[in-house]
């Protein structure tokens, strides 16, 4: 599942240079589209073909769709951090021509250094929120026995899926168990661990009326014999609960489930202000004593 895309920032380019377009992709990966004049500032025509060659031979980007274009797909570095008030995980990229790429830029004659052709470079950053809300279609009606989920917040190909337990049928019936879990598609350079920090039934498409909580952390409600399924301390990444249909009128339970993605670092651990939250938040359905909990 695919969620909309980060946001790009960049250093401010002069009005005459041709547009670049940068695209933070939900896997948790860069695409740069640039033209020549954003690696060179200044580039003579005589130099420009191999430049270009250059970029592409040692550095590894590939022919754009307009001339003089270069585009590359890079893995971004990452931290997590608070920008105004909201968790968010950060990536970024800093792009520009390799030593090894300049040489026909800055010759040498007669060992004095010259300057053909300006080298520039630029920071990109894509900001992805990891607190992501999913809405996962009806449970408890005639269907096909797996729904895919749908993002209203966030940014990272993180989503939740439901599944009927029993595979052979092709539909579900009050009684029949739903599996629900959450799936990590982002890319190799970004490992995140994702939490479900709160599950709820609604009765209406646009999850507003009838709210029954599934779960809240590590706490759950019994009286649809929901399971904690797998959890690595507070981090509960799938459940399992009774499927059922609202008794006005025969409505379907419609999900929706607030996820919480923590990047987890070299070593294997969790970032550390993510993880508070994702304990905050169980604490929080502990306190509030509406729902059973899970024995840690």
């Amino acid at each position: 599942m695919k969620l909309f895309k980060g946001l790009a920032l960049f250093a401010a380019l002069d009005a005459s240079c041709p547009n670049w377009a940068t695209t933070c992709n939900a896997a948790g990966t860069l695409t740069i589209s640039a033209h020549i004049d954003h690696f060179y500032a200044a580039v003579p025509s005589t130099i420009k073909t191999k430049l270009l060659g250059d970029l592409v031979k040692k550095d590894g980007w590939a022919e754009g769709d307009e001339d003089d274009e270069l585009k590359k797909t890079v893995a971004l570095s990452f931290s997590q951090l608070e920008v105004n008030g909201a968790s968010v995980i950060r990536g970024v990229y800093t792009f520009g021509p390799s030593e090894s790429a300049t040489a026909e830029a800055k010759p040498t004659v007669n060992n004095v250094g010259l300057e053909l052709a300006t080298p520039l470079s630029y920071t990109v950053t894509c900001d992805y929120a990891s607190s992501i809300a999913v809405k996962i279609s009806e449970v408890g009606i005639d269907a096909n026995p797996t729904f895919g989920g749908t993002s209203t917040t966030g940014s990272l190909d993180i989503g939740a899926t439901l599944i009927g337990a029993d595979y052979s049928s092709k539909k579900w019936t009050i009684g029949d168990t739903v599996t629900l879990y959450v799936a990590d598609n982002t890319a190799d350079s970004l490992t995140v661990s994702v939490a479900i920090e709160s599950c709820t039934a609604y009765s209406d498409k646009d999850y507003l009326q009838n709210a029954v909580p599934i779960s809240k952390g590590t706490c759950y409600e019994d009286q649809i014999n929901t399971q904690i399924l797998a959890k690595i301390d507070l981090h509960v990444s799938a459940l399992s609960f009774d499927a059922f249909k609202y008794s006005s009128g025969g409505a379907a339970a419609y999900v929706k489930c607030q996820l919480r993605a923590c990047i987890v670092n070299s070593d294997g651990s969790r970032d550390t202000a993510c993880v508070a939250a994702v304990d905050a938040n169980d604490k929080q359905a502990r306190d509030a004593g509406d729902l059973r909990c899970l024995t840690l």
